[in-house]
């Protein structure tokens, strides 16, 4: 009768304790939404819509566009990057105040990103500026790198032809 109530007691407290356990669910760190693509254009000669994975590249006499798709480990990437900077929160154009540095030839540099039902434009003009407006602006600058880093490494876009437009002194 003893051995019947210790097993009782421990299959009783075998299962209280499988079922207070926490079950470990896989964290998926930013959920994109179903909604979310962002379109980036480099003012130079470069673009691309990632909503069509359509790049662009602008040449003298027309431009070229291919079709260039993101994974989705590179989507994953430009998200995260994109929430972890507040992007939505960010003003539609870095402008520099003060004393003012102005250089030609001149790009913006611009990203809009749609996600969730909303649309966020920004914009940095690399000639009108100061090193204020560059701290501030850095989280911005990074994404636009990264983005493009991300896009210049596709084997689509290696294979194109350099643009043949020039600006200024470039």
């Amino acid at each position: 009768m003893k051995l019947l109530k210790i097993i009782s007691v421990l299959f009783l407290v075998l299962c209280l304790s499988g079922f207070s356990e926490k079950k470990q669910v896989p964290i998926n760190v930013q959920q994109i939404p179903a909604d979310f693509y962002f379109t980036i254009d480099s003012d130079r000669a470069d673009g691309y819509n990632s909503l069509y994975n359509s790049f662009y590249r602008n040449y003298n006499d027309g431009e070229k566009t291919i079709k260039v798709e993101l994974t989705k480990e590179e989507k994953e990437k430009i998200y995260s990057y994109i929430k972890k900077v507040n992007f939505f929160e960010m003003p539609i154009e870095f402008k520099a105040k003060g004393i003012i540095e102005i250089k030609t030839p001149s790009f913006k540099e611009v990203i809009v990103v749609y996600a969730n039902g909303k649309k966020s434009f920004v914009s940095y003009n690399d000639g009108y500026t100061n090193d204020l407006n560059d701290k501030n602006a850095k989280p911005f600058l990074d994404l636009y790198k990264m983005i493009w880093d991300i896009l210049y490494n596709k084997k689509e876009i290696e294979e194109l032809p350099k643009s043949d437009c020039r600006y200024g002194h470039e």
